[in-house]
């Protein structure tokens, strides 16, 4: 029996604007766009609703998924992605995760959009049922296609808007 896992990785290969045809990922219309959310191409990032969209310039939302942060961090504002990793780790090193995107600073680290988090011995630090709510220390979890995508999706320099 093929994983949900391993049939990503598998279909990264192919493309991932066909993987995200394929499995539907969640499209415009799942959740309205929070107005004064900005202009051009960027990511929202909403901390009330925990939900992230990716918006094309001219203002269609391509993507819309529910992410886990932190209550109240990053502050509201517009930032720009400012570096991307592959593969990282949390700041002590517990924890390792892919496809960071690097938009804001906290008081200590970086803040980023980046797939669940696993411990040393790879079990996921939440579950995907559980995105919707903050349980992050500072960062965006995503989902692991969601975080590829974003990965693929914003280029260095994008714009960030996080709102209420």
């Amino acid at each position: 029996m093929i994983t949900t896992r391993r049939l990503t990785r598998l279909l990264t290969g192919l493309g991932l604007v066909v993987a995200l045809v394929l499995f539907g990922a969640s499209a415009a219309g799942a959740q309205e766009l929070p107005g004064g959310s900005g202009e051009g191409r960027r990511v929202v990032y909403s901390i009330g609703q925990q939900r992230v969209w990716w918006v094309e310039s001219d203002n269609r939302v391509v993507n819309t998924y529910l992410v886990s942060g932190r209550s109240g961090t990053p502050a509201y504002g517009t930032y720009h992605v400012y570096s991307k990793s592959r593969y990282t780790t949390s700041l002590d090193g517990s924890a390792r995760m892919e496809y960071m995107v690097r938009f804001a600073w906290g008081r200590s680290a970086a803040i980023g959009f980046h797939s669940i988090p696993v411990n040393r011995y790879g079990t996921p630090l939440q579950s995907e049922a559980q995105l919707g709510t903050p349980l992050s220390a500072g960062c965006v979890r995503q989902r692991w296609w969601d975080a590829a995508g974003l990965w693929d999706w914003a280029p260095i320099g994008t714009t960030v808007v996080v709102v209420k």
